[in-house]
Protein backbone atom coordinates (compact mmCIF):
# COMPACT_ATOMS: atom_id res chain seq x y z
CA UNK A 1 0.00 0.00 0.00
CA UNK A 2 1.14 3.76 -1.21
CA UNK A 3 0.63 6.47 1.44
CA UNK A 4 -0.58 9.29 -0.88
CA UNK A 5 2.19 11.80 -1.70
CA UNK A 6 0.50 15.04 -0.76
CA UNK A 7 2.84 17.57 0.27
CA UNK A 8 5.64 14.93 0.56
CA UNK A 9 8.38 14.76 -1.91
CA UNK A 10 8.47 11.44 -2.11
CA UNK A 11 5.76 8.42 -1.65
CA UNK A 12 5.75 6.24 1.18
CA UNK A 13 5.46 2.74 1.86
CA UNK A 14 3.64 1.17 4.38
CA UNK A 15 5.90 -1.08 6.65
CA UNK A 16 5.71 -2.63 9.99
CA UNK A 17 9.58 -2.85 11.33
CA UNK A 18 10.83 -2.16 14.27
CA UNK A 19 12.19 1.18 15.53
CA UNK A 20 14.19 2.51 18.38
CA UNK A 21 14.46 6.35 19.48
CA UNK A 22 17.33 7.65 20.86
CA UNK A 23 17.67 10.74 22.87
CA UNK A 24 19.87 11.78 25.35
CA UNK A 25 18.01 11.14 28.39
CA UNK A 26 15.29 8.66 26.60
CA UNK A 27 14.96 5.10 24.77
CA UNK A 28 11.46 4.62 23.20
CA UNK A 29 10.71 1.60 21.05
CA UNK A 30 8.46 1.77 18.31
CA UNK A 31 7.39 -0.08 15.06
CA UNK A 32 7.21 2.24 11.97
CA UNK A 33 4.16 2.73 9.77
CA UNK A 34 5.49 3.92 6.84
CA UNK A 35 8.90 5.16 5.59
CA UNK A 36 10.26 7.22 2.80
CA UNK A 37 13.96 8.16 1.58
CA UNK A 38 13.30 11.05 3.86
CA UNK A 39 11.68 9.99 6.77
CA UNK A 40 9.30 8.00 9.16
CA UNK A 41 6.06 7.70 10.81
CA UNK A 42 6.62 5.49 13.98
CA UNK A 43 4.04 4.76 16.46
CA UNK A 44 5.10 3.63 19.99
CA UNK A 45 3.15 2.47 22.84
CA UNK A 46 4.97 4.96 25.63
CA UNK A 47 4.84 8.65 24.96
CA UNK A 48 7.71 9.71 22.89
CA UNK A 49 10.50 12.96 22.32
CA UNK A 50 7.60 15.64 20.70
CA UNK A 51 10.39 17.50 19.38
CA UNK A 52 14.07 18.33 18.51
CA UNK A 53 16.24 15.61 17.69
CA UNK A 54 16.31 12.11 17.76
CA UNK A 55 18.94 8.56 16.51
CA UNK A 56 17.11 6.01 15.45
CA UNK A 57 17.98 2.19 14.34
CA UNK A 58 15.45 1.13 11.92
CA UNK A 59 15.58 -2.91 12.11
CA UNK A 60 14.63 -4.29 8.85
CA UNK A 61 13.79 -8.06 8.46
CA UNK A 62 16.45 -9.88 6.30
CA UNK A 63 19.11 -6.86 5.95
CA UNK A 64 21.29 -4.78 8.27
CA UNK A 65 19.93 -2.12 10.77
CA UNK A 66 19.16 1.24 9.52
CA UNK A 67 20.97 3.81 11.55
CA UNK A 68 19.64 7.64 11.16
CA UNK A 69 19.74 10.92 12.82
CA UNK A 70 16.60 12.91 12.46
CA UNK A 71 13.94 15.86 13.82
CA UNK A 72 10.74 15.21 14.88
CA UNK A 73 8.29 17.12 12.72
CA UNK A 74 4.82 16.18 14.62
CA UNK A 75 3.66 14.25 17.13
CA UNK A 76 0.08 12.52 17.96
CA UNK A 77 -1.83 10.56 20.29
CA UNK A 78 -2.97 7.52 18.26
CA UNK A 79 -7.01 5.54 18.44
CA UNK A 80 -7.09 7.71 22.23
CA UNK A 81 -10.91 6.25 22.32
CA UNK A 82 -9.80 2.43 21.31
CA UNK A 83 -8.59 0.97 24.57
CA UNK A 84 -4.94 2.03 25.71
CA UNK A 85 -3.85 4.67 23.18
CA UNK A 86 -0.77 4.91 21.19
CA UNK A 87 1.47 7.61 20.75
CA UNK A 88 3.09 8.78 16.93
CA UNK A 89 5.53 10.70 15.62
CA UNK A 90 6.97 12.06 12.27
CA UNK A 91 10.54 12.16 11.89
CA UNK A 92 12.47 13.71 9.12
CA UNK A 93 15.80 12.47 8.53
CA UNK A 94 18.58 15.14 8.90
CA UNK A 95 21.15 12.12 8.23
CA UNK A 96 21.20 8.93 6.60
CA UNK A 97 24.24 6.93 5.04
CA UNK A 98 23.71 6.86 1.47
CA UNK A 99 23.36 3.03 1.19
CA UNK A 100 20.67 3.48 3.85
CA UNK A 101 18.72 5.88 1.27
CA UNK A 102 19.32 3.89 -1.64
CA UNK A 103 17.47 1.06 0.38
CA UNK A 104 14.54 2.72 1.18
CA UNK A 105 14.07 3.82 -2.42
CA UNK A 106 14.78 0.46 -3.93
CA UNK A 107 12.16 -0.93 -1.31
CA UNK A 108 9.62 1.54 -2.54
CA UNK A 109 10.57 0.91 -6.84
CA UNK A 110 10.20 -2.38 -6.09
CA UNK A 111 6.97 -2.86 -4.12
CA UNK A 112 5.24 0.11 -6.41
CA UNK A 113 7.44 0.62 -9.95
CA UNK A 114 7.21 2.97 -12.18
CA UNK A 115 4.06 5.00 -10.91
CA UNK A 116 6.54 6.15 -7.67
CA UNK A 117 9.90 5.65 -9.80
CA UNK A 118 8.98 9.72 -10.91
CA UNK A 119 9.16 10.62 -7.21
CA UNK A 120 12.47 8.80 -6.26
CA UNK A 121 14.79 9.82 -9.36
CA UNK A 122 13.97 13.24 -9.93
CA UNK A 123 13.75 14.42 -6.03
CA UNK A 124 17.32 13.98 -4.07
Amino acid sequence: MSVPLGRRQFSRIVVKWPVILLTSQDKTEGETENVSPTGAFISCKEVPISEGSVRMVIRVPGHQPINAAGKVVWSTVMKPNEGSPSFGVGVQFTKISDNDSHFLREVILKRYGKAAERFINTKT
